[in-house]
């Protein structure tokens, strides 16, 4: 009898202590799926389907810790953007795409502040913190619906991550762009892994007034702008990416405006129609950049 009880007594210890963590407000470790074959918790049918990719967000931003898995293959349509809340991951399968749709009035334009510069992807609300990105492919469908629109006039950005603070974009290829594929401002503790970027319409990575970032193990591909432009970046690290051209844009490593505790290092800059790092209008404290490879760039 005794050991009974006490069996009771703890079980029912373990139960109170399980719900213990959800009272405190302990982070969700939950996984929400989108799919294209019905399959999903949230389901889509290839038009709009930013509508449910956005409640699988919105679900996420009230249960911190949240996985969104776009299931695939599938190719998502997206006519707004995708907004991305705090402790979130969005994440896809194999041949999982999301494409910027057709016929949609001009996002952003040359007169827009960054903050303004709508996007696929975009932060939820005014700033956002712990957010991942990974193993998807971001199509600006410029040659396909877009190729009227004037490449580098900050319409229809791929991504346009502002006041973030822990940031990291993996295993991510982002194509086809009208304009920049990553633009990452005030933001800080920022991670680019292993990221390819296929022609877009800007600079690969566009970094303004950031604090701590890494871009690492990538590839550019430039047609219009630079791989990577640090204005304005402290702490800022570009090691071991691969930096070329498919015809046209500038260089692999733009440096611009205050810049402190910058290296370059490990990279493969060839092909390039500019020089391979190009410093315009800096003020410099400890610019280190060493150990690059570099053919037959301007």
């Amino acid at each position: 009898m005794q050991k009974r009880r006490l069996g009771t007594l703890l079980l029912v210890a373990c139960l109170i202590l399980t719900a213990i963590p959800a009272a405190l407000g302990a982070q969700s470790t939950k996984v929400v799926t989108v799919a294209g074959d019905g399959s999903g918790d949230y389901n889509c049918d290839g038009k709009a389907d930013d509508v449910q990719i956005n409640q699988a967000l919105e679900f996420a931003a009230q249960n911190p810790g949240t996985t969104v898995h776009l299931k695939g293959p599938f190719t998502y349509d997206i006519s707004d953007s995708l907004r991305i809340g705090s402790n979130t991951v969005l994440e896809g399968d194999s041949g999982t795409t999301i494409k910027l749709a057709k016929g949609l009035p001009v996002w952003g334009g040359r007169e827009s502040s960054i903050s303004e510069k709508k996007a696929m992807l975009m932060v939820r609300g005014s700033s956002a913190s712990s957010v991942t990105i990974k193993n998807i492919v971001v199509d600006g469908s410029q040659s396909d619906y877009y190729s009227g629109v004037r490449l580098g006039t900050s319409c229809y950005n791929m991504a346009t991550i502002v006041n973030c603070n822990g940031l990291t974009i993996q295993d991510v290829t982002f194509q086809n762009g009208c304009n920049d594929a990553m633009l990452i401002s005030k933001s800080s503790n920022v991670m680019i892994d292993s990221v390819t970027v296929n022609k877009c319409g800007h600079d690969g990575v566009y970094a303004y007034h950031v604090n701590g970032i890494t871009v690492k193990n990538c590839t550019f591909i430039n047609r219009t702008n630079s791989s990577v432009r640090f204005d304005s970046v402290t702490d800022g690290v570009m090691k071991d990416n691969e930096c070329t051209t498919s015809g046209g844009g500038y260089a692999g490593l733009e440096l611009q405006g205050t810049l402190k505790n910058i290296e370059a290092s490990g990279n493969y800059f060839h092909d390039l129609s500019a020089p391979a790092v190009v410093h315009l209008n800096t003020n410099e404290t400890g610019v280190n950049i060493h150990d690059n490879r570099i053919e037959n760039c301007g």
